[in-house]
């Protein structure tokens, strides 16, 4: 309870964000990407991704209720309720599910689940007890609280998340650099670098979908 509780003194707090964004794909295939994020917490999260060039080939847009993503290279769009993941994915995810994950907070902890706690290099690592179909694990730096690393798996799946490089926004500290993997028979990598953040201004989520573009499936 202890740690949980200074886990949640120490969230990174945002009413809006704004950042600069570099993306690296791995996998097969490696491609540099950079973007733009912008979320409203609680409200939305906007992301506009373009080649190193600075020609914009998608947008995302996701709400409480819907995911939009328009891929202008394929001249193609996508309109999902969010509930479509949900009943795809062996866990729930919501809006704040992804701000969480886009800023090294975790919804998911709280006093109310059982944890085994231990030490794990240095770190605290809590596992989620009670379930032998979907496992928790999060790793918290003594220091300063902040959750490291955090990964959700099954029997067949597993995906984690690491935090690194974290840096002082707005008087509370926030990782810079986000890796992303995801092993389900094979390993998908992402790995997301901000710089230039900022909170605070008020900001604009423009998302237009051209009638020429066709509509497709996320599966």
């Amino acid at each position: 309870d202890k740690i949980i509780s200074e886990v949640e003194n120490n969230e990174f707090e945002f009413d809006n964000l704004e950042a600069t964004i570099g993306i690296k794909l791995e996998g097969d295939n490696k491609l540099g990407l950079k973007g733009q994020l912008r979320m409203k917490n609680d409200s939305v999260i906007w992301v506009s991704i373009s080649l190193k060039l600075g020609v914009e080939v998608a947008r995302v847009m996701i709400t409480n209720d819907s995911i939009k993503l328009v891929n202008r290279s394929a001249r193609t769009y996508v309109t999902e309720n969010i509930e479509l993941i949900n009943n795809i994915l062996p866990f729930d995810v919501s809006l704040q599910f992804f701000q969480d994950l886009l800023v090294g907070n975790i919804s998911g902890i709280n006093s109310e689940n059982r944890y085994k706690v231990s030490i794990d290099e240095g770190r605290y690592k809590l596992i989620s007890a009670g379930s032998d179909f979907m496992v928790n694990s999060i790793w918290v730096t003594p220091k300063d609280f902040k959750i490291s690393k955090y990964n959700i798996q099954d029997n067949n799946n597993k995906i984690e998340f690491r935090y690194d490089e974290f840096q002082n926004v707005g008087g509370k500290m926030m990782p810079s650099k986000i890796s992303f993997e995801l092993s389900s028979g094979y390993k998908v990598g992402l790995e997301i670098n901000y710089s230039d953040i900022e909170v605070g201004d008020e900001l604009s989520f423009p998302f237009n979908i051209s009638k020429k573009y066709d509509k497709t499936y996320l599966w």
